[in-house]
């Protein structure tokens, strides 16, 4: 394909256009598959994906961090978490990896 290189092409096949690709949703085996092969991958997401079939790398990860990783806290903020939030951004403004 003129004009893109062989990584482009990779990438967008893998992340986009691969049939076996599973898009949306995720389902209860498909978490509990995660989170088994977090448990012994730790974060080599290339590895975990590869024990949840039709899911990429960077879905997996993203499903982890975002909504399985048990050391988010799901409760509604308080105040004081609040307080230090407004008090980070003072800091730091929009470097949320930071604060």
């Amino acid at each position: 394909i003129s004009g893109r290189t062989n990584k482009s092409c990779r990438k967008r096949w893998i992340h986009s256009l691969d049939p076996s690709l599973h898009k949306g949703r995720w389902s209860a085996a498909e978490d509990t598959k995660l989170i088994k092969a977090v448990h012994q991958h730790g974060s080599q997401w290339w590895k975990i994906a590869k024990q949840v079939p039709g899911r990429t790398d960077d879905q997996c990860a993203k499903r982890w961090r975002e909504k399985l990783d048990p050391s988010i806290t799901k409760t509604p903020w308080s105040k004081e978490e609040d307080l230090i939030l407004m008090g980070g951004f003072k800091v730091h403004g929009k470097k949320w990896n930071t604060i």
